[in-house]
């Protein structure tokens, strides 16, 4: 009696597609034997398998593959790649990093999301609803890359919305700690210079939950390059995802093509996809708490020493929210933060 075979005829059909599809990106990928010698540059923005590369010499950008095997290259990353005579290029090793932002992914563990920045523009608005919780998540997850960070307010001109979810009060919050505010219009342009200002002699990324207007930003620093904008869902009030990969903009073009390209490059701006939570399930107590400037002066000091400053006897962080020395929001937002 003949072995039954196991595939199905759809089954067969699948692999058969999947294998001219293997074969064709074989074909497309350039050989060693076409490429030319290696070239610096920096990756623009990824898109699966392949990445915009920006040639600095040159100041033009390429299509290239990725050779498997890379890691997981980001916006930002000084990559070595090659080109073949079509001006199809592949990547062939991205350099060392001086610095790396990280979210955590349910399938790939910690997942870099941008590279060799020296700061990140955290942007809010007041639609959708202003979140002050996921705000200090990113300002945890910053300090613990120990990475310069601004806050951005966009949308300032909303002022029903600002004075209905009383904004300017908790910005104080964060003024009183230290952290610099910018309010932003793109319809007014109201503190669009002091952003590109602040923006000017830092590679850096902008950053926040979908809808705050992070590519509005963009056109209005670059106006150049337009940008796909989506407005806010008026019946959920949550942000539309315009930005599906995260893409480079550079401040100014190289004038001396011929001078040598040391790290740090040119200064830019990345755009990043936004997103509605930001999750630091991968960071112990310890870790989240050193990332609440205003805790720095009491931890250390409380009656027992694994306090997690929640509801311990003698925690001298909870002592200090009753005296009003911290903010009571910001200790409910870091107890979420742990219990999550």
């Amino acid at each position: 009696m003949a072995k039954r075979d196991k595939l199905t005829q759809k089954q067969k059909r699948q692999v058969a597609v999947k294998h001219r599809q293997r074969l064709k990106k074989e074909k497309q990928i350039p050989q060693l034997s076409d490429l030319s010698e290696s070239k610096t540059g920096l990756l623009v923005s990824r898109y699966g398998e392949q990445a915009d590369v920006f040639d600095l010499f040159e100041q033009k950008s390429y299509r290239c593959y990725l050779r498997q095997n890379l890691g997981s290259p980001v916006p930002g990353d000084k990559v070595r790649f090659r080109l073949a005579s079509n001006e199809q290029g592949i990547v062939e090793a991205i350099e060392e990093r001086d610095s790396v932002l990280q979210r955590p992914s349910q399938h790939q563990g910690l997942k870099p999301v941008v590279a060799n920045i020296s700061r990140i523009f955290v942007v809010s608005a007041p639609l959708p609803d202003f979140s002050a919780a996921l705000l200090d998540r990113y300002l945890v997850a910053v300090a613990d890359a120990d990475i310069e960070v601004v806050i951005v307010f966009n949308k300032w001109d909303l002022s029903s919305e600002i004075e209905q979810q009383k904004i300017e009060e908790q910005l104080e919050i964060y003024k009183s700690l230290g952290y610099l505010v910018i309010l932003v219009s793109t319809k007014t342009d109201l503190g669009i210079e002091q952003l590109k200002q602040a923006a000017l002699n830092h590679k850096s990324i902008l950053v926040g939950q979908s809808g705050v207007g992070k590519s509005s930003i963009i056109n209005r620093l670059f106006p150049q390059q337009t940008m796909l904008v989506n407005e806010v869902s008026e019946n959920s009030r949550l942000g539309q995802h315009t930005t599906t990969a995260s893409k480079l903009f550079l401040f100014e073009e190289k004038t001396d093509k011929t001078q040598e390209i040391e790290s740090p490059y040119h200064e830019f701006i990345i755009d990043s996809p936004g997103i509605r939570e930001f999750g630091l399930w991968h960071m112990d107590q310890k870790t989240i708490a050193d990332g609440f400037v205003e805790f720095e002066s009491f931890l250390g000091t409380c009656k027992f020493r694994d306090c997690r400053h929640e509801n311990e006897p003698g925690c001298e962080i909870i002592r200090a929210v009753e005296a009003q020395k911290i903010s009571r929001q910001r200790w409910r937002n870091y107890c979420k933060i742990i219990s999550t």
